[in-house]
């Protein structure tokens, strides 16, 4: 029954892709376009690197923690960047929105030289999720804030048209997935700490 309706679910999810790739960015005031788009920093190496520095910097008693945050957060993308080389399908800044959305898969396996074809699934957001878990071990009070921002990055993937919102939901699912599995293990003795 479980799978049942998880397959429900993945089938309803990919039938709204045409309808939310179409709605894209004309609906959002620019103030929030930019902040949905500043957004990214938190789904990017770079900026999880910078969000670290100042973890290892300004939190000495989680300085420990900060590499195993870091492989927790950067292991989804890989994962998700794998799928990119098995599953090719077209980002929806080049698909043709008139089109059924799922028209926009190419076939097996994908071109990890293309990147107009490797939008299933979205590294961006499966890494913005690692994060945010991570960091939700370390400051647990702060998970809500974590979602957000992971929220916002999967969203700035969608609404600039680099993902459909599949390609989305499923790498948070791959995320959740590999934090599942390695979280515990990686992060076990965060939860020791006092809490800030």
């Amino acid at each position: 029954m479980g799978s049942l309706f998880w397959l429900l679910a993945l089938v309803s999810v990919f039938s709204l892709d045409g309808p939310v790739a179409r709605y894209g960015l004309s609906h959002i005031p620019g103030d929030l376009q930019r902040v949905v788009w500043l957004s990214e920093v938190f789904a990017h190496g770079s900026g999880i690197a910078m969000i670290l520095l100042v973890v290892w910097a300004l939190d000495r008693e989680r300085r420990f923690f900060v590499l195993r945050a870091a492989l927790l957060a950067f292991l989804p993308g890989i994962v998700a960047r794998m799928g990119k080389w098995l599953v090719a399908r077209q980002r929806p800044m080049v698909f043709d929105l008139d089109k059924v959305a799922s028209a926009s898969f190419i076939g097996i396996p994908g071109d990890p030289r293309d990147w107009e074809l490797q939008s299933f699934p979205s590294g961006h957001t499966a890494t913005a999720v690692g994060f945010a878990i991570a960091l939700s071990y370390l400051y647990p009070r702060g998970r809500c804030l974590f979602a957000l921002f992971a929220f916002l990055a999967a969203s700035q993937r969608v609404l600039f048209d680099a993902h459909f919102l599949s390609d989305a939901l499923v790498s948070a699912g791959i995320a959740c997935f590999v934090a599942a599995i390695l979280g515990d293990r990686l992060l076990w003795d965060a939860r020791t700490l006092v809490k800030p």
